[in-house]
């Protein structure tokens, strides 16, 4: 047996861990919300309807607690002492949008970035207590646990999707059980349905399952290098973030976009932004001057042209940048 004085630091250092995965995602959502221009998104100078740049920063304070109880139980199976298929990711997802919705007013402001962001908190407590240093293996981790997930991960996702108000995960691949029916909680049980079986049943259609599914291939191969290139030129992560968000843009049509507004309107606004990073995008005056020019354009009063899934991503590289030992 382990002396307790042994134990007792163990413990605190997985606790101290977990808290510093929890404000490196606490401070990814917000430098996210608040990165200016982001085109079409929502910012201090364009609130949408029912959501305001307060509600983003509020829901990113109030996830804190859900996330680091989900760097927690990635610590601790990275220690062995937890099975991944114990991790509960669903459950982190549910409680953090409660919290989430629990400290504003708004409508859905962060469940797209949660949906990526607490299994990224899981995976880096697994890195750490497996003695891995620096972000390298993390989307090996976040694709290994979502392999291990449960029925009942993929039931509190359902849950997460109607509480957050998100308005369901577009229309069901054959055989998925739609997440605005009120027996799909039943149907995911009867059938079996694992989290993992959910989201790779969404991939075709959504980036931010196949970012999950595949291991985070455009978070960390192409956000993440493109926001530590703008902020080693520039010193300024506001402008980092830009870029890595009109990178992603221009680079993947929005599959929010795609749903809301046909893929025809989601190619439109990738090429609209391709024009600004030609012009340097957050790197130059006349990209800023651009930027701010194509965020009026994307502005609708239904808000179907806001390209929400890159900024979910913008938000995970921020994620990582902050996992590597960088600050703003």
């Amino acid at each position: 047996m382990l002396p307790f004085n042994h134990w007792w630091n163990a413990l605190k250092g997985f606790v101290g861990e977990a808290e510093r995965i929890s404000l490196a995602a606490q401070l990814a959502i917000i430098l996210e919300a608040s990165a200016y221009p982001k085109p079409g998104n929502v910012s201090r100078f364009h609130p949408f309807k029912d959501t305001s740049l307060d509600h983003f920063l509020a829901g990113g304070v109030a996830v804190g607690p859900a996330i680091r109880r989900a760097a927690l139980k990635g610590l601790k199976a990275g220690a062995g002492k937890l099975p991944m298929e114990k991790l509960g990711l669903g459950f982190h997802l549910l409680q953090a949008v409660r919290d989430s919705q629990a400290w504003h007013s708004g409508g859905n402001t962060n469940f797209g970035t949660l949906l990526l962001l607490v299994p990224m908190a899981a995976a880096a407590g697994f890195l750490k207590a497996s003695g891995k240093k620096g972000v390298e293996g993390l989307g090996e981790a976040v694709r290994r646990m979502v392999e291990h997930s449960t029925v009942e991960d993929a039931v509190s996702l359902y849950r997460a999707v109607r509480e957050a108000g998100v308005g369901g995960l577009g229309k069901p691949p054959r055989g998925l059980p739609d997440s605005s029916s009120p027996q799909a909680v039943k149907e995911l049980r009867r059938q079996g349905l694992t989290l993992h079986t959910v989201l790779k049943g969404c991939a075709s259609h959504d980036v931010l399952c196949r970012e999950l599914v595949e291991g985070l291939p455009l978070t960390l191969k192409e956000g993440y290098p493109v926001l530590l290139e703008a902020y080693r030129k520039t010193g300024d992560v506001n402008r980092a973030a830009v870029q890595a968000y009109l990178h992603l843009l221009a680079s993947h049509p929005d599959t929010l976009i795609a749903r809301k507004a046909g893929m025809r309107e989601a190619e439109k606004v990738s090429r609209m932004a391709l024009k600004v990073l030609r012009l340097g995008g957050a790197l130059t005056g006349k990209g800023l001057k651009e930027a701010e020019r194509l965020d009026g354009k994307l502005k609708t009063p239904d808000n179907r042209l806001n390209p929400g899934a890159t900024a979910d991503l913008t938000a995970a590289a921020l994620m990582v940048f902050l996992l590597a030992g960088f600050k703003p």
